[in-house]
């Protein structure tokens, strides 16, 4: 082959793989009419985790023993109780740790710890404040309780009750500490752990209610209010006498050993359904609560995730498409449907345009264009008027959105994963399942990429992202401080502005001027000492960024300046907070 001809030949391929490349024109007529825009922006600044001293986490144990009759012949001698005493003394003399002691017999609870008040209140005390002397009457207490109860029952064996009481001990306290001053940042990293201890076996058969019903799995549920609730069973089979091994398969004696391993096993699969840890004493073995894992009151926090987001452009950043109301719906959309493009709820009934429509192209009886009537009628139904409008955890997404969505809308980052719920919602993830390291789309990137990226998950777009991808960039500054914590220099490049529209009054005053743009960087963060717990969600958010108007866009610069300590919890600088100047 002549030296001209490998020329052409490379020359050509170099063409074919330029279009397999790229969607873009070698020519594009537009170049002789337009001015090329500049809506790219970047965000610059630092951030830091919080302190190991910044966000406590109150650890809150409850201890259920079993004090029915068949426990006098499991644990005759209270190695139980001794046990107990062993695990408060060795609990940290930290305020924030608290026990809750309950002995169940029969159809009765008795609750050995009381919060003070006139009259106190069963519940979590703080160990903390637990002397020897309450320590010795604790103690006296475990070993020589008496049912009061003088019904027949009173010495047979009920774990549904107990159970019962354990839910809702759990979930007044979860409500009380909410109501707390930094309540419901603290309850947001609370951890409570159950620690259930018996023989095994209940006096009626109860296994529907115990193993395939909701007795132990609604507890292990409120870890959707905290960051943790497990169930721990415990199995104590410590009798004087031992055992005998041989099934009188004639007479009543049965199979007594197959009886205590199936004891065994209904506590094990218990201990499953609460996400928690079983233990089984026998044969004299010494009875200790040390092995369970409770966690730390103090804890260091390292970075999970990083995500720019602009609110006002939908995924991909279309150079001509804005989303003014930042409801998942284009300006144009909403001009066709008859919406508000500068209202996220256009009837106010609760429920955003975006959910709205969503839904009702899906089957949902919705009509995001109702009037309310004079009797307070007309508008969908199943949203509170309390909860309307309301976003409780400024996730971005409405509490009446989330319960369609299938989020928690007291949780900003409902399933862990590291991206606020509304962020979620609109990129096209789902915001109550863990997607993030899914591909639906099959291009080659995951869904956390398209998000930090402001890609379609659902599109093959890569041949944009030169053009509409977000770029990162960030590295430690330094050591970890004094107070735990790490810091982190970051740049968010080619954030893309969108071309939103004035809003204005009814009388025709603008409210809000066209082009600008509601931007917002969240950092998720989650204790070193466990990655899989709930994350620590703060944002920083500005709502004064303008696509360019008359040729200028501000900052004139194109860089968004972040110090650390605008990133905050709850909700920054929302556009309906205070509205930029015309």
């Amino acid at each position: 082959m002549s030296r001209a001809v490998r020329v052409l030949a490379g020359a050509l391929v170099s063409v074919v793989l330029v279009m397999a490349c790229t969607d873009s024109y070698l020519y594009d007529p537009r170049r002789d009419t337009d001015v090329p825009v500049d809506r790219a922006v970047a965000l610059d600044g630092r951030f830091c985790t919080v302190g190991s001293n910044e966000v406590v986490r109150p650890i809150k144990l409850v201890v259920a023993m079993d004090a029915s009759q068949s426990m006098r012949v499991s644990d005759p001698d209270g190695a139980r109780a001794t046990a107990l005493v062993e695990l408060i003394q060795n609990l940290p003399r930290d305020p924030e740790v608290s026990l809750a002691v309950m002995l169940f017999a029969g159809s009765t609870t008795a609750f050995l710890t009381q919060q003070p008040g006139n009259p106190p209140q069963d519940g979590f005390v703080q160990v903390s404040s637990m002397d020897d002397a309450a320590l010795r009457r604790l103690t006296e207490q475990l070993l020589t309780f008496r049912n009061p109860d003088t019904s027949p029952n009173r010495d047979s064996t009920d774990f549904v009750k107990p159970l019962s009481d354990i839910y809702s001990l759990i979930n007044t306290d979860i409500a009380r500490s909410r109501l707390d001053p930094g309540g419901p940042q603290a309850l947001a990293q609370a951890r409570y752990s159950v620690i259930f201890l018996s023989d095994g076996k209940p006096t009626n058969d109860q296994d529907d209610e115990l193993l395939r019903g909701d007795a132990v799995v609604r507890i292990r549920q409120l870890r959707d209010l905290v960051e943790e609730v497990r169930v721990n069973t415990v199995h104590v089979f410590n009798p004087t006498q031992p055992v005998s091994s041989v099934c009188d398969l004639t007479g009543d004696g049965g199979c007594p050993m197959l009886i205590i391993n199936q004891n065994a096993d209904r506590l094990e699969q218990m201990a499953t359904l609460g996400g928690g840890n079983f233990r089984d004493f026998r044969n004299n073995e010494p009875i200790n609560f040390l092995d369970f894992t409770f966690g730390q009151v103090r804890r260091a926090f390292i970075m999970k995730e990083l995500v720019a987001f602009n609110f006002s452009a939908p995924p991909g950043s279309p150079v001509d498409e804005a989303d003014s109301d930042g409801d998942g719906l284009t300006d144009a959309r909403e001009l066709e449907l008859g919406t508000d493009p500068h209202k996220v709820d256009t009837d106010g009934d609760g429920f955003s345009d975006g959910v709205e429509v969503y839904f009702r192209d899906r089957g949902v009886d919705f009509n995001p264009t109702q009037e309310a009537l004079p009797d307070g009628g007309g508008l969908d139904r199943g949203c509170p008027p309390a909860l309307r409008g309301v976003d409780s955890d400024c996730d971005g997404l409405l509490d009446c959105d989330e319960q369609f969505v299938g989020t928690n809308a007291t949780l900003a980052d409902s399933d862990r994963d590291g991206v606020p719920d509304g962020v979620e919602w609109l990129g096209g993830t789902q915001g109550a399942s863990n997607d993030l390291d899914e591909d639906p789309d099959n291009d080659g990137l995951t869904n956390r990429m398209e998000l930090r990226m402001h890609t379609r998950p659902l599109e093959v777009d890569t041949a944009d992202l030169s053009v509409n991808g977000y770029r990162y960039a960030f590295e430690a500054d330094g050591p970890p401080d004094d107070l735990g914590r790490q810091c982190y220099r970051f740049r968010v490049e080619n954030v893309l502005l969108a071309p939103t529209s004035a809003s204005t009054d009814d009388a025709g005053v603008v409210q809000r001027g066209a082009g600008f743009n509601d931007i917002a960087m969240s950092v998720a963060m989650v204790p070193g000492d466990d990655p899989t717990a709930r994350t620590l969600i703060r944002t920083f958010r500005v709502n004064d960024v303008r696509y360019p108007v008359g040729g200028i866009k501000s900052p004139a610069d194109g860089v968004i300046r972040v110090e650390p300590e605008q990133f905050v919890d709850g909700c920054p600088g929302r556009p309906d907070d205070v509205p930029p100047t015309p």
